[in-house]
């Protein structure tokens, strides 16, 4: 639905993408956002004691409606509000407009004692699964779900109780990190350090996980991590053995061989503070430049 990079500014990245909608738990509140012609549709599961039917809910949100923002019209049920905003022109605009719009409501629920449950029956005791129902998405509670006329044939999204396949994800994550590690080649041999490509390798090795792990947990995104971590070792020794096997390969060296003995080569050609100083400032700039998407990825996991 969203790229990557604005995926993380939407909410503190608490939400997840499934490709037609996103969804999740941002604050105690279960929430998704639906794109429909023209617009956008956000759903937000709540209810009070206090405010049966959530009628001072509803006061709220027309007052709010009224008010200099990009709503353009609201609706309230027993255990959840609808909220309706036009789609910015532009996409880099869309986490501003979601964020402006959403977080005031959201404030409003947590100061007013609002609840998040499920949607038709309002049970917050257990973990929720997001569903489609008549083409639409919402958050229900297991029995709700049940209830459904077609299930078990409803295609239910676990995004809360889900757990990844680790094997097959840490696969993806070192299968997805090596296209970041051929950048990092790449600009290497262009003669600049690969900061930038250490982000990428670390945003396609949770991308990887993802897709053949199921979903990116937290165990998930902490092993991309260190998959991430040890494809940028190899990486940058890659790009110094091509370096080296340029030099020595008239001399009869085969690149396996001067792959091999990389550290000997540096230590007789005094480039070893060069080669740890390039992994170093390597590792910085991907920190700095993928640390964003890394905490997107543990709040939004599980």
């Amino acid at each position: 639905m969203v790229n990557e990079t604005i995926l993380t500014q939407i909410l503190d990245g608490c939400l997840q993408d499934y490709s037609r909608y996103l969804a999740g738990n941002y604050k105690g509140y279960y929430i998704t956002i639906e794109p429909a012609p023209g617009e956008y549709i956000i759903k937000i599961n709540a209810d009070a004691s206090n405010d049966p039917g959530n009628q001072q809910l509803n006061r709220f949100l027309e007052q709010y409606k009224n008010s200099e923002n990009p709503v353009s019209r609201i609706q309230t049920h027993t255990y959840m509000c609808v909220v309706w905003i036009s789609e910015p022109r532009l996409e880099t605009a869309v986490p501003i407009i979601l964020n402006k719009t959403i977080n005031p409501v959201i404030d409003y629920l947590a100061e007013n004692g609002y609840s998040s449950g499920c949607d038709k029956c309002g049970n917050s005791s257990e973990t929720l699964n997001c569903c489609e129902i008549n083409g639409g998405h919402h958050f229900q509670c297991r029995k709700c779900i049940h209830e459904l006329p077609d299930f078990p044939q409803a295609p239910v999204q676990n995004t809360g109780t889900s757990k990844s396949n680790f094997i097959a994800g840490l696969t993806g994550a070192v299968l997805g990190s090596l296209i970041g590690c051929a950048v990092w080649v790449l600009i290497y041999k262009l003669g600049y350090i690969a900061g930038l490509a250490g982000a990428i390798t670390a945003v396609c090795a949770m991308k990887g996980y993802e897709i053949l792990g199921g979903v990116l947990d937290k165990k998930g995104v902490a092993g991309s991590v260190i998959i991430t971590i040890i494809m940028i070792y190899g990486a940058n020794k890659f790009a110094w053995t091509w370096d080296a096997y340029d030099s020595l390969k008239g001399y009869g060296w085969s690149f396996t061989e001067v792959f091999r003995e990389l550290d000997y080569i540096l230590e007789e050609s005094e480039l070893t503070g060069g080669y740890i100083t390039d992994l170093v400032i390597g590792y910085v700039l991907t920190a700095f430049a993928s640390f964003k998407s890394i905490i997107a990825g543990f709040r939004a996991g599980r």
